[in-house]
């Protein structure tokens, strides 16, 4: 016995998703990848019994994060983001879009601007900064995926669609010291710098 796969099945998301990487992520035409993207997660993103599916995960910067899909090249993730906990700057080493659920997100993307002669140091300036409502995409592609993000509202949930494996060490950015750090996201974690989850 078959069953159809619907727009709002995860299957049927994940090929829309696979095709969209397929189409437009060598040509990096961001915005015709951004609304394929979106395209293929808003189904998905109405779902009702949306926040049900999914297996958990261990993620870097927040407690209810699951797995919708999962292979080497792609992932699709449901990530519940608590109201009012900052995460600072940081980057991937690999692209990432996120599509808003619920709630209210401010999303800040960053431009780096020293000119990385020395070890350590770092000025960011912020190329664009929005708060997300429902049904909108954010995305940072490398070498531009400094971004830091921020729940406004409870129930501030999020698709968070990766074009691969997070890098293992990422660059940590402090806004006000104008430094960096080379970490690991649990490192981070585990020193209280993310505070509390």
């Amino acid at each position: 016995m078959s069953y159809p796969d619907t727009p709002s099945s995860i299957r049927t998301c994940a090929a829309r998703m696979i095709c969209a990487v397929d189409t437009f992520e060598q040509d990096r035409d961001a915005i015709k990848f951004r609304q394929a993207l979106l395209d293929a997660t808003l189904p998905v993103s109405q779902r009702p019994d949306l926040y049900k599916l999914g297996v958990k995960r261990q993620a870097n910067h927040i407690d209810n994060a699951k797995w919708l899909y999962y292979d080497d090249q792609l992932t699709l993730e449901l990530d519940e983001f608590p109201n009012g906990k900052f995460i600072p700057p940081h980057d991937h080493g690999v692209w990432e879009a996120l599509v808003l659920c619920s709630g209210s997100l401010k999303h800040t993307t960053y431009e780096r601007v020293d000119d990385r002669s020395v070890e350590g140091h770092s000025e960011l300036k912020v190329a664009e900064e929005v708060v997300m409502k429902v049904g909108d995409i954010a995305m940072v592609v490398p070498p531009s995926d400094i971004h830091s993000f921020e729940a406004m509202t409870e129930d501030t949930y999020v698709l968070t669609i990766v074009g691969g494996e997070y890098s293992p060490l990422r660059h940590y950015y402090n806004l006000q010291a104008n430094t960096y750090a080379v970490r690991t996201p649990k490192a981070l974690r585990e020193s209280g710098a993310l505070g509390p989850r």
